[in-house]
């Protein structure tokens, strides 16, 4: 097992553990049947951290080579943004479903504020990460204009988000998402 993989591997059983949570909540809110008065909002922001891991993880594939070179910090920063993806999997869905009503329009209303923070606050710490390790590892030179991507505008969205208690900028930012996620390496392997 080389580098890669071994680093890999620890990060990828926290991102397994946050798609478990997301699965296994799915499945209590399906088997709680009538008891569940569904809204499209705490859905969608749980298949937004599904994809969110889902590309993560496909990404990783290309980074193989910095891997090798990333020091004990880089991969502390690594770790503290997966497990701000799995937090943010977690609050997407409701865990404890009590012996009443669920309702995931009250849930989402509770969570969005925390659901947002930290999917800004991976982004922004993934992000520090890739650009520090580019120019340790692969001695790249920092381009200001790095600040005009449009991973940059995401972060302060979200943000925007965490605060503004408007359902249908939600759903069009969750749904934004979903689209960005899906198309993000459509039509890509592994190989190229």
């Amino acid at each position: 097992m080389g580098a890669f993989e071994y680093l890999l591997m620890f990060a990828a059983v926290i991102l397994g553990l946050a798609v478990s949570d997301v699965v296994v909540s799915l499945h209590r809110l399906l088997g709680a049947g009538d008891r569940v008065r569904w809204d499209v909002l705490a859905p969608m922001a749980a298949l937004v951290a599904f994809l969110k891991i889902v590309t993560q993880w496909w990404s990783w594939f290309a980074t193989a080579q910095i891997a090798r070179g990333l020091t004990f910090e880089m991969f502390l920063g690594v770790l503290v943004a997966v497990v701000m993806m799995f937090l943010l999997a977690a609050a997407a869905l409701p865990d404890e479903l009590g012996e009443g009503p669920v309702d995931l329009a009250a849930h989402y209303q509770r969570v969005a504020r925390r659901y947002w923070l930290l999917f800004a606050g991976e982004i922004a710490l993934m992000t520090g990460v890739d650009i520090w390790a580019q120019m340790a590892i692969a001695h790249a030179r920092f381009n200001p204009a790095t600040l005009l991507s449009p991973v940059f505008a995401i972060i302060p969205a979200a943000v925007v988000l965490a605060f503004v208690r408007n359902r249908w900028l939600h759903a069009i930012a969750l749904a934004g998402l979903i689209v960005l996620y899906l198309t993000q390496f459509l039509g890509r392997s592994l190989a190229g």
